[in-house]
């Protein structure tokens, strides 16, 4: 995510003294680089809807359901690197939305959720209306259940706060990176305030107030270890990118010469076209065997915006020594076993970077490139055309075909632990939400991303790969995504239920099972896409996968398409099923698939 910049307001602002606090919120929103705003209308919020058209470049996203418009704001949120917006109704709808809210939080991606409310008079006097539990109920009740998934809350009750209530909002929000809450009463959103507060504009910078001393310690030690090591390595990890520090990465790797790693969260975020790419790190499930090597043995590992979950550590399974580490975070930085805490990286790294230009700066760096690539996927003979798509080489098929510009979004389960084999062009962006990892999740967050890319002007295609079980979860929002006609190819994994639960436990259970009576290859067209806007295409065999993949037509992507491939239903990525019994197997002495069908 990158820094955000105040745009200036219209006309409207500066030619009225007093406007509407309902208008004061998009205005400030609009500045910040908002355009879209997701959500569902809602008995107590709809009066606040009217004054989002009072900004004449703001449009409004309706979505199915408040989860998936809490989705489509993570998604648009991870592409633009601003805040993504939510509107829900009070109670109903808030709770709908409130676990899109919770993964964001998990992966520190900025939502501002602004769900309107009862009106302070029902607040007050606790009134049994609509959307309450209760005689006598708590109107504040569900605001608390939000709590621990928000870096902060506005709730506007008083006039005379109302733009300062607003304005810390949003830049805790930004700050944070982070989902916040913006509590709006049915009385308030017409109630005039001064416009005058438009004129300032919201500052984002991050500091370590009065810790330049401490900053500078740091650097000195961390370069003095760099200087000293004989075979150092950059991790680039995921709070890199949300902190909005990849252009500062990029330049310190120009500048020290460091080969760089990146983490299955960090995938896309280091150009794997550069000279500097390493490749992936992921512990003992590294693609390849040379890159936990180089990285495990190197003498001085700089480790940038770390992000230490099982899923983005191959299960825990990265041997990063404290000895050999540099180390920055959001909360503390560290080289070797001294820490400063409290620190934040975002001032330290970009002074580092400023401290590189002035100074000649030169590292050892002996090990090539070429050490890095040997596999440690199986290995198995190639594919035959008459073969049967399977998850140890599908993935790979794809890479060929993918393009400067792309977006790539990969859903829980085997979609996201096969995409990670994807060899990636300059410029695409991959996200997946692999550590809260909630099923359903990319479905809306691929509406999201179109947004982003629509308001940034990227005619790159955008990819989703989902599951058929992932699908089934959310799969309402392909209608708002052909409503907006938006041309996305969705690449479906079908087989045939919860493959990622069948390898966790009850292989052959009936409740792993879901619904295999759904005619895919007609979706596009229940969801409204007619036959000249849509195309629909299925694979089983490699011979059939690549007449898809090589069809100019398929290729041009002028409509929303959907590919269908057909793999058994207990096939599973290679490094998804590792991942599955190193997690397990050290924390509850559980036995592979294999061991108990």
């Amino acid at each position: 995510m990158g820094s955000i910049t105040m745009h200036q307001e219209d006309d409207f602002v500066h030619q009225t003294r007093r406007i509407p606090i309902g208008a004061y919120i998009f205005h400030r929103l609009h500045q910040i680089g908002v355009s879209h705003v997701f959500g569902c209308p809602g008995d107590f919020n709809l009066n606040l809807l009217d004054h989002l058209y009072t900004v004449p470049s703001m449009k409004w996203i309706g979505t199915c359901n408040e989860l998936n418009g809490a989705y489509a704001a993570d998604g648009y949120a991870r592409v633009r690197g601003i805040p993504g917006v939510l509107i829900t109704t009070y109670g109903v709808g808030e709770l709908s939305a409130i676990n899109g809210i919770a993964g964001a939080y998990s992966e520190h991606v900025p939502i501002i959720h602004i769900v309107g409310t009862t009106s302070r008079l029902a607040r007050r006097d606790r009134i049994m209306i609509r959307h309450t539990l209760d005689e006598n109920w708590d109107h504040d009740t569900f605001q608390k259940m939000s709590e621990p998934v928000r870096t902060g809350h506005a709730f506007l009750l008083e006039d005379s706060n109302f733009t300062k209530d607003i304005d810390n909002v949003i830049q805790t929000c930004v700050q944070t990176r982070r989902p916040v809450y913006l509590y709006v009463p049915i009385d308030v959103p017409d109630i005039l305030v001064n416009s005058e507060p438009l004129q300032k504009p919201l500052h984002f910078d991050i500091t370590n107030h009065d810790r330049d001393h401490e900053e500078d310690e740091f650097i000195d030690e961390a370069v003095k270890m760099l200087a000293a090591a004989e075979h150092p390595v950059a991790l680039v990890d995921m709070l890199t990118h949300r902190y909005g520090l990849v252009n500062e990465t990029k330049q310190f790797l120009s500048l020290t010469g460091l080969q760089a790693f990146v983490t299955p969260l960090t995938k896309s975020v280091v150009d794997e076209t550069s000279e500097h790419y390493g490749g992936l790190y992921n512990g003992k499930l590294s693609p390849s065997i040379g890159v936990q090597k180089r990285v495990e043995s190197s003498d001085a590992v700089f480790h940038i915006g770390p992000f230490p979950s099982d899923s983005n550590t191959g299960g825990w399974s990265q041997k990063l020594q404290t000895a050999n580490l540099i180390c920055l975070s959001w909360n503390k930085v560290s080289v070797r076993d001294r820490v400063w805490h409290g620190l934040n990286f975002v001032p330290i790294v970009k002074k580092l970077v400023r401290r590189l230009e002035l100074q000649k700066f030169s590292l050892k760096n002996t090990l090539a490139l070429e050490d890095c690539l040997s596999t440690s996927a199986p290995l198995t003979a190639p594919t035959e055309a008459s073969d049967q798509l399977d998850q140890l080489h599908v993935w790979r098929k794809f890479s060929p075909f993918l393009r400067e510009g792309d977006c790539i979004i990969a859903e829980v389960g085997s979609a996201q632990y096969g995409t990670l084999e994807l060899e990636l062009p300059a410029n695409v962006t991959f996200f997946t939400q692999l550590y809260y990892s909630c099923i359903g999740f990319t479905v809306g967050a691929l509406l999201g991303a179109l947004v982003a890319q629509r308001e940034q002007g990227n005619n790159g295609r955008a990819w989703l790969f989902v599951g058929d079980g992932s699908l089934q979860m959310t799969v309402q929002e392909l209608s708002t995504i052909i409503r907006y006609d938006f041309k996305p190819t969705i690449v479906l994994i079908n087989n045939s239920g919860y493959t990622i639960e069948r390898v966790i436990h009850g292989p052959l259970k009936h409740y792993n099972e879901i619904s295999t009576s759904w005619d895919y290859q007609n979706m596009l067209r229940f969801f409204g896409a007619g036959p000249a806007t849509s195309a629909t295409y299925s694979a089983r065999t490699y011979r059939e996968l690549a007449a898809v993949l090589e069809d100019k037509t398929f290729q041009t992507n002028s409509t929303i398409q959907l590919l269908e491939l057909v793999l058994d239903k207990f096939d599973t990525p290679w490094m998804l099923s590792g991942q599955i019994n190193i997690v397990h197997e050290e924390s509850t002495g559980w036995k592979p698939m294999e061991e108990r069908v």
